[in-house]
């Protein structure tokens, strides 16, 4: 298992800016996207189910490993 990155390498952590729009990566691939209710997207590794939440702002709100 791989902590989850943005596209270009750089370690994501709970309160990071990010884009919304770019897709965190997280054992060696893509992950999952899904809309909320809230406006942001959570994001889910296939591979170990690694959960990235980010808000409609783009800060990061959780991480669950």
């Amino acid at each position: 298992m791989s902590a989850p990155t943005t596209s270009y390498g750089y370690e994501l952590s709970i309160a990071d800016d990010t884009d919304i729009d770019d897709t965190p990566v997280c054992c060696g691939e893509d992950m999952a996207a899904k809309g909320t209710a809230r406006g942001g997207r959570d994001y889910t590794c296939g591979n170990c189910s690694t959960l990235v939440m980010i808000s409609a702002s783009g800060l990061v709100d959780d991480i669950i490993e």
